[in-house]
């Protein structure tokens, strides 16, 4: 029988990953209570589950909130994604089917439609289809299961540079010359550009993350 704590563990996961939940956002135990009908034993335990995994961190006076990432971390994660992001981009390249291609567009579109009406949460699910397709143009599960595991960590960062004007539009070229490396079959390139696209997001981060200290 799934627990009361590991069912609120799982809600509270996926409001962090969607953005819903932000960094430095604070949890009240008596809201959330009252939100899931639950007593406040579960919602303690399932706090106390997500300080251990790093998702949420307690401070003085402000009970749990979720876990900011320091600069450093951040960093790194972003070095790791960027060269999977990359290798997915070159096995795309290899591997490209006439379904992959397609959905690879479709994601792309999406993304322009978005930027074109500077509408950043439609961006950003956009963003997160167009790179979410390449993974699965791999044709390697292993590496997709890696991408996803380190994107559940860095989704809601992903976010945060596209408030910086231009951005939007910035993005989108970068997507549409990842694609035509992919369709030209240019698996080097496709790479690099990927690598080059991660790096510079996560190079933004440490002076838009000042104002959530």
């Amino acid at each position: 029988m799934v627990r009361a704590s590991d069912k609120l563990i799982e809600q509270l996961k996926q409001e962090i990953f969607s953005g819903l939940l932000k960094p430095g956002d604070q949890l009240e135990e008596a809201d959330l209570a009252s939100r899931f009908g639950v007593s406040r034993t579960p919602i303690r335990e399932a706090i106390r589950s997500m300080v251990d995994c790093g998702l949420l961190e307690t401070r003085p006076r402000k009970g749990a909130i979720v876990r900011v990432l320091t600069a450093k971390e951040l960093n790194d994660l972003f070095q790791v994604a960027a060269e999977l992001e990359g290798m997915a981009c070159r096995l795309a390249s290899e591997m490209l089917t006439l379904s992959d291609k397609k959905t690879i567009q479709t994601a792309l579109e999406l993304c322009r439609v978005a930027a074109e009406a500077e509408d950043i949460p439609a961006y950003a699910q956009a963003n997160l289809e167009f790179h979410g397709a390449i993974h699965m143009a791999s044709g390697n599960a292993w590496l997709v299961d890696q991408l996803e595991q380190i994107q559940a960590r860095i989704n809601v960062y992903r976010l945060m540079p596209y408030e910086v004007v231009g951005r939007l539009e910035k993005s989108l070229a970068e997507h549409e010359e990842i694609s035509e490396a992919i369709f030209a079959k240019d698996g080097f390139r496709a790479n690099t550009l990927m690598r080059d696209h991660m790096m510079l997001q996560g190079a933004r981060l440490p002076s838009l993350l000042k104002a959530l200290k």
